[in-house]
């Protein structure tokens, strides 16, 4: 579906729904989705040098229009594109008078949808990016615009009369200007021509060969419909145009231009959601048939462990019936455990009669039982050296300790009436580092 154009010229209302147009003096209603191209009551537009920041060109462009006469009063001024010149910049402008301006945006917030708000100016800008220049033509007004990184030139004529004479001489006139200013490099060159407004005549294939000839650029001519107004038929390209800009270059406010490109995009947004829509459906089609065969499996595993308890119900047997039948095994399992922590006999017997020694004569050892079972001796003695029986216990017991046992004096009992009788409890202890206890 085309979507609904309104075209603003010199002061007169044309509006498109499809392929049927009309004209009136007065601004129609906006349909939805529609799109504005105007000039703005011929609103004046160029290109001209500001020695200023580009924040305060507008400003300095408004007060040069006013000083040259060329805008009566206050205007608003749109800035289509700013190059840096120098120490300032050149600005294709355009001055719209603020009693038009307030005039189009009033209509524009009474209307019941948002129609976005092309100057002529700002397609202009966007086609002769996409080609080397452009060409509009609005009934005998001709406009030329050279759009390149490091360039930028606008040329404006107007024909004193529609005769075809004075068009054409009017149109000599702008390629004598264009000539001065832009020479094509090769003759692959195009210029595209846009018929905004001009009558359908036979002419028009003459002017185009006479700037093909006189520029050396090979002319293209932009796609356009037939327009009836009550002067005659027109050719107009003006949907081509408009379709050659996006909403970002709009003059409406923000909030209106993010409004309609939300509306734009809100087919191809439903299309999108639809196709996700679409495919959540068959991905949780696919989980439920997925959950369904995990479902009957579990039941089949359910089903198989039944069987296998009921097959395994008489031969369960009681814990105590089960330690009954090996109680033997466990018995020598436990005495292996006792053994098993036990000190070991034979060795202290050996570090004993290394430790007696010369020192004291070791008459009963004796082993000793905790909760766990044997852990240490007891060993009782006399000193050999009846003179000295302190220094033979000592050097007993440090030679015990040497080796990793730690004594402790016990009762002898009735014993301890024999001169010098001792009896010591022994255990074995871990070494630290370096041999010491």
């Amino acid at each position: 579906m085309k979507t609904p154009l309104i075209l603003s010229i010199q002061g007169v209302w044309y509006s498109s729904n499809g392929d049927h147009w009309s004209v009136a003096a007065e601004p129609p209603a906006l349909s939805p989705r529609s799109r504005v191209l105007s000039d703005f009551d011929n609103a004046p537009c160029g290109v001209t040098a500001v020695d200023a920041q580009p924040d305060f060109a507008a400003a300095v462009i408004e007060k040069k229009l006013r000083t040259e006469g060329l805008v009566d009063g206050e205007a608003h001024v749109l800035t289509h594109r700013m190059i840096r010149a120098g120490g300032g910049s050149r600005v294709l402008y355009t001055a719209v008078p603020v009693a038009i301006w307030q005039a189009t945006f009033t209509w524009l917030e009474r209307q019941p949808s948002v129609g976005l708000l092309f100057s002529v100016e700002s397609t202009l800008l966007a086609l002769a990016q996409r080609h080397d220049a452009v060409l509009c033509r609005v009934g005998r007004q001709f406009r030329l615009l050279v759009s390149k990184p490091d360039t930028m030139i606008f040329l404006s004529v107007t024909a004193f009369s529609d005769d075809p004479d004075d068009v054409e001489t009017a149109l000599l006139n702008l390629v004598e200007q264009a000539r001065q200013q832009w020479l094509p490099r090769n003759d692959n060159m195009t210029l595209l021509w846009c018929d905004l407004l001009a009558p359908v005549h036979a002419d028009a294939a003459a002017f185009h060969e006479l700037i093909r000839q006189r520029l050396g650029v090979n002319i293209q001519l932009a796609p356009s419909v037939v327009l009836e107004t009550p002067s005659g038929d027109m050719h107009t390209a003006a949907p081509f145009m408009v379709d050659s800009v996006n909403w970002r270059a709009a003059a409406n406010s923000r909030t209106d231009r993010l409004a309609a490109a939300a509306d734009q995009f809100s087919l191809p947004v439903a299309l999108v959601t639809a196709a996700c829509g679409v495919a959540l459906m068959l991905v949780a089609g696919f989980w439920t048939t997925q959950t369904m065969q995990l479902e009957s499996q579990a039941a089949h595993l359910r089903e198989e462990v039944a069987a296998i308890s009921e097959r395994n119900a008489g031969m369960d047997m009681p814990a105590a019936a089960l330690l009954t039948r090996h109680a033997n095994t466990l018995g020598f399992l436990a005495s292996l455990t006792t053994a098993q922590s036990s000190p070991d006999l034979l060795s202290f017997m050996e570090v004993l009669r290394g430790a007696a020694d010369q020192r004291v004569r070791v008459m009963r050892v004796r082993t000793l039982s905790d909760e766990g079972g044997a852990a240490g001796f007891q060993v009782d003695g006399v000193p050999l050296n009846a003179n000295s029986p302190e220094r033979s216990l000592s050097g007993f017991l440090g030679a015990l300790r040497a080796k990793g046992y730690h004594s402790t004096s016990e009762d002898p009992g009735y014993q301890s009436q024999q001169p010098g009788f001792f009896s010591y409890s022994v255990r074995r202890v871990d070494l630290a580092p370096g041999g010491q206890l």
